[in-house]
């Protein structure tokens, strides 16, 4: 069965276009959240040299890395995961807010006050990049947490702010669900370009609970646990591809190691 099921993600693997690169360099800047505190450190081993690193945003322990990358011609915004991934998940708690003009449509209360704690400075320094580098094209990649705070984030871009600025991906790494159906609805009505990377059995795209009123994302590519082979899932805005993250039941989705392994790099802040 195990043969079966790699062959299959081997073919799909190979007849199916992604983009590895822009895989690879959007993991590296996840995993960068972790190590870098100031503009002056730029030197950690997932600092790649196509990434220039303008601003450092921090409040209330969010934190964000915003800057240029010159192999996409994109700005980039990454957002920081959770320091310690498994307090976070043990301390985990779900309660929705409905922040919207459409009063159906909610997130989840504690990613929605992450982001909001440096939202401001993100958007003043978007302005500024913007204008230094001509581009208003932006490429956002986060790994857990703050996979939902670039989830958030893209919402925002996408309805209040598509006249100033293009998004070029969201990719996200082990991402739990950000919002309700008619959050994930509204999102996927702008069509946005993105992936949603799942490892495996990692246990955080399985919070919130969907049976508590929460939905993924679209778009899941989800890799075995060796990061050797992955499939492209037929997912949409109103259903999980039970045959990707979602096959697995819940007694052994409980992996945090597959949470800190993604596409062969180790995240976390103990990884710097």
């Amino acid at each position: 069965m195990l043969f079966l099921f790699f062959s299959i993600l081997s073919i799909i693997h190979t007849t199916l276009s992604f983009d590895e690169t822009l895989i690879q360099t959007s993991v590296n800047l996840a995993q960068s959240t972790y190590c870098v505190t100031s503009i002056d450190h730029w030197n950690c081993t997932t600092c790649e040299s196509s990434n220039i690193l303008e601003y450092v945003v921090e409040n209330r322990g969010a934190l964000a890395l915003l800057g240029y990358n010159t192999e996409f011609d994109t700005l980039f915004v990454s957002f920081r995961g959770s320091s310690n991934i498994e307090n976070w998940i043990d301390d985990f708690q779900i309660m929705k807010t409905y922040p919207y003009e459409n009063p159906e449509i909610a997130v989840e209360l504690g990613f929605y006050k992450a982001y909001n704690y440096i939202k401001p400075d993100i958007f003043s320094n978007l302005e500024i990049l913007s204008r230094k580098y001509k581009t208003n094209r932006i490429l956002t990649a986060s790994h857990s947490l703050g996979a939902a705070e670039s989830t958030l984030f893209v919402y925002d871009i996408m309805k209040y702010y598509k006249t100033t600025y293009q998004l070029y991906y969201l990719i996200t790494f082990g991402s739990p669900r950000v919002g309700n159906p008619d959050f994930v609805s509204d999102f996927a009505s702008f069509n946005p370009s993105m992936y949603r990377i799942t490892h495996y059995y990692d246990i955080v795209p399985h919070t919130p609970e969907e049976l508590m009123g929460f939905l993924h994302l679209p778009n899941e590519v989800w890799y075995n646990e060796n990061n050797t082979n992955y499939k492209i899932c037929n997912d949409s805005d109103e259903m999980e591809d039970n045959t990707c993250s979602d096959s697995c039941a819940p007694i052994h989705c409980t992996s945090t190691s597959d949470h800190l392994f993604y596409v062969n790099i180790h995240m976390g802040s103990s990884n710097c």
